[in-house]
């Protein structure tokens, strides 16, 4: 399954990277969406790249389906690890993993952030593979629906922070 999606922010490029990479930023965004048990397991940024780790624990934006029950519970710990690279001045590129413990799922993607100082847009795709037998495009479809329902929260959280 795949996302593509866009996020305009009425808010310079190096701003929105900054609060990305931002513990407080991070702290209050997933209070925003719910979390708990955050943890900034890694974080560093320099002017040409970044590296962000983040673990917490998530609930589900809808009810789990039948045949997901046995993976997912009603708290799942997710580590998403993120890579940025700086393109040029008006570009960041990510490459993102995200990591649901005990769910037999790849998910994965790239976002590019692009603007300057007035405005920036970031453009996210998602890849969501799950290769149980029989089951696994079910998963994987649950899982693309749930991760979108996640992802335009987040975004909203970040557009009231910023």
């Amino acid at each position: 399954m795949e996302l593509t999606l866009e996020h305009p922010y009425d808010a310079g490029l190096d701003y929105v990277i900054a609060r990305f990479f931002s513990e407080d930023h991070i702290h209050e965004k997933n209070e925003k969406l719910g979390a708990r048990n955050v943890r900034v397991a890694e974080i560093q940024k320099d002017d040409s790249a970044g590296k962000l780790v983040v673990e917490r624990e998530l609930t589900a934006s809808a009810e789990v389906p039948g045949v997901l029950a046995g993976f997912h519970r009603e708290w799942n710990r997710v580590r998403q690890e993120e890579h940025w690279f700086r393109k040029d001045e008006g570009e960041w590129h990510c490459e993102f993993r995200v990591k649901i413990e005990g769910v037999p799922a790849r998910i994965k993607g790239v976002m590019r952030l692009l603007g300057n100082g007035d405005r920036c847009i970031n453009y996210v795709n998602l890849s969501v593979l799950c290769e149980v037998p029989f089951l696994g495009r079910k998963i994987a479809r649950f899982l693309a629906e749930d991760s979108q329902a996640k992802i335009d929260r987040e975004y909203q959280a970040i557009c009231h922070l910023l």
